[in-house]
């Protein structure tokens, strides 16, 4: 068994950790709460009590641990490893107290070291749970610094880094965001919606019954690059939790096809704690066999426009950039492009 030993992170703050065979500078951490204070040294997004439950909840769902730069008792270095397939190493909340090069370095190399000694094939983030919360991906240098949720900010340095250790890009996610205005009513009028109805919710309990419906149209609609937060059916209740905190109904919209009465569209917008004017426009999903009829300007519509009378003026998006579609309705509805984060994978 490894032994245990007392670390500090700033003054006051005591956390137990074990000895890694592997390494007399690193630790690992597996105690959900002493983990808990040590995620502010991987993201700039705040860490409120409140959040406290959503975050454990994530922790324990996926086995999470952190592994730490010690010198001399002092915590100087994080990063979060978690799983979900077998074959893959997650990580998130990667940060370097003081962002140095050589230990940025190392702690990339211990987390190889790690994955290779754990028998994974992959290594793919930084995924950083929950990601309603705590987003992903390493912020491109020229991005916006604004503080927002689900947008971690970094210095450009992690992914040189990174990309000189031989982690590849396997994804850019592109943030639009501003002040929008109403979709123009030409965006729709010469399509026929008579075939579908939108579906409202006036409280969370109605919603929480289609909750099978959602996550089937989901999976059988999002081609898998798309579905970054692993485990998306598992985590589910957690993040619905969180957005009926901090969320309104109005928030989600959904597009029934009349002649079969099924669910063929959503669109999905998630609360923004940190910015009460502001909320994230996370999900658009169109069943494939009811594409390009004007049904995600439809629901664009009455998404942003309920959101006006909510006096919620500002949105920010994660588009994927393979979604070429989202990107240009975002383009088109004249939200300039702010951020681009990137996912990394590593092959060992």
């Amino acid at each position: 068994m490894n032994s245990k030993i007392k670390l500090t992170l700033g003054e006051g703050i005591e956390i137990e950790a074990e000895e890694l065979p592997f390494s007399q500078e690193i630790k690992i951490v597996k105690n959900p709460r002493d983990i808990l204070k040590l995620l502010c040294i991987g993201t700039n997004i705040p860490h409120w009590p409140e959040f406290d439950k959503y975050i454990l909840h994530d922790l324990i769902h996926f086995h999470a641990n952190s592994i730490v730069l010690v010198e001399t008792a002092n915590i100087v270095a994080h990063v979060l490893v978690y799983h979900y397939k077998k074959d893959t190493l997650y990580f998130g909340f990667f940060g370097v107290i003081g962002d140095k090069t050589a230990k940025i370095e190392f702690m990339i190399d211990k987390l190889i070291e790690y994955a290779k000694k754990t028998k994974y094939k992959f290594i793919r983030g930084p995924i950083n749970i929950p990601t309603i919360i705590y987003g992903w991906g390493f912020m491109e240098k020229g991005s916006s610094t604004k503080l927002s949720i689900h947008k971690p900010v970094n210095l450009p340095i992690y992914n040189e880094i990174f990309s000189r250790k031989g982690f590849s890009v396997i994804l850019k996610e592109f943030s639009y965001e501003g002040e929008f205005q109403p979709i123009p009513l030409h965006f729709i009028e010469n399509y026929d919606f008579s075939d579908y109805e939108l579906i409202h919710f006036n409280n969370w309990d109605d919603f929480a019954k289609i909750k099978h419906e959602f996550l089937l149209l989901n999976s059988k609609n999002l081609p898998p690059k798309s579905v970054v937060t692993p485990d998306s059916g598992g985590i589910f209740d957690n993040y619905f939790d969180f957005i009926k905190q901090y969320g309104n109904p109005f928030m989600l919209v959904f597009l029934k096809y009349i002649k079969t009465n099924k669910l063929i569209g959503c669109f999905i917008g998630t609360p923004d704690p940190f910015n009460k004017d502001s909320f994230v426009l996370l999900t658009i999903v169109i069943d494939k066999e009811h594409r390009n009829k004007g049904l995600g300007w439809l629901m664009a519509k009455d998404l942003l426009d309920n959101a006006l009378k909510h006096n919620i003026r500002y949105c920010t998006t994660f588009v994927g950039s393979h979604v070429v579609r989202t990107k240009e309705m975002s383009e088109k509805d004249g939200l300039p492009l702010k951020r681009t984060h990137i996912i990394f994978l590593y092959s060992i």
